[in-house]
């Protein structure tokens, strides 16, 4: 049979294949045109050790076409994803109010009711009093500034911030409705306030200040008890807050070693901020000292260590409490 007929032959047969199978189209009519030249040239393969088809190693076009068509794709979805997810995240971040520093802290109406700026901050890390009035000698003037930021005043906050905590409302003590603050209002006190305090009370027990402030008080159990109290309430805090501010050191004639340089700046909530919307919204002490417990109401019978620290005893009330829970 001449070539011709033989080419032709095979080229019907090639379009029938292709149209059960069109990707093997190309492979098919060049293996067999490599065939059919090995053939034309004299080669002693015989019939039986031919191959119908030539084994390809270059990828087909379509293929590699497909491949960069997907790879493309799944740049442009990764893109279009990231796009979205930023605009959307920066989105809500620029409407929600303190977006960021919920993230670092607890569920509190002060987070949402107050947009508290962050500034930096310069801290005064001396070692020779500069003139700060916190580290001035005991005084009407220290004091007062003490306590204008060691504010313990209470202010009012709802039912979702007392199980924001883990509490049990139940337990919580609520504010007189005739405060005004409605029927779901609970009696609490903003923390960083209390921390101040506790810097406060060892300030006033250190032993150059020990006698302006206790000079005709007795040190007792209670003074031992409020003083490690405040020091473990500090450092919970301090390692709570994780401070990770770095501070270089330079050297000084009155030192061998280099010395550390305190005086760095620290990213910070405003302070006067936090201190003005609780100065807004804070009950006086005196209303609040005047209230006392319902008959409806169980106390929790505390320890005798906490009785005898106030150096309270009541013979009404058992003294075989635990810390912390409520006998009937």
């Amino acid at each position: 049979m001449a070539l011709s007929q033989i080419l032709r032959r095979d080229k019907q047969r090639a379009t029938y294949m292709s149209l059960l199978n069109p990707r093997d189209e190309l492979d098919y009519e060049e293996g067999f045109l490599k065939e059919a030249d090995c053939d034309a040239e004299g080669s002693s393969t015989t019939s039986d050790e031919a191959s119908p088809r030539a084994v390809h190693t270059v990828p087909h076009k379509t293929d590699r076409t497909l491949i960069c068509l997907n790879l493309i794709l799944f740049m442009v979805s990764m893109i279009s994803f990231t796009t979205t997810f930023l605009v959307r995240h920066n989105d809500v971040s620029a409407k929600e109010r303190n977006y960021f520093l919920k993230y670092t802290s607890e569920k509190s109406p002060v987070l949402e009711q107050l947009d508290i700026p962050l500034t930096t901050w310069r801290l005064n890390g001396t070692f020779i009093e500069m003139g700060s009035i916190y580290r001035g000698r005991p005084s009407p003037e220290v004091d007062a500034a003490w306590e204008r930021v060691e504010t313990q005043t209470p202010i009012p906050i709802s039912r979702e911030d007392v199980v924001a905590q883990g509490k049990d409302p139940e337990d919580a003590v609520k504010w007189p409705v005739e405060f005004g603050f409605g029927p779901d209002a609970y009696i609490g006190r903003i923390d960083v306030f209390h921390q101040i305090h506790c810097l406060n009370v060892l300030r006033k027990h250190l032993h150059f200040n020990y006698d302006y402030y206790y000079a005709e008080e007795r040190m007792n159990k209670y003074h031992e008890l409020h003083t490690g109290h405040c020091v473990h309430i500090l450092l919970q805090n301090i390692m709570c807050t994780g401070n990770v501010d770095v501070y270089p050191h330079f050297w000084a004639d009155a030192q061998e070693n280099a010395v550390p340089d305190f005086n760095i700046n620290h990213k910070c909530r405003d302070f006067e901020a936090i201190l003005k919307w609780h100065d807004e919204h804070a009950v006086p002490l005196d209303e609040f000292g005047a209230l006392r417990i319902p008959d409806s109401k169980k106390p929790r019978i505390m320890v005798h260590a906490f009785k005898e620290a106030f150096e309270w005893y009541d013979a009404e009330h058992p003294d075989d409490g635990n810390l912390g829970t409520t006998v009937g």
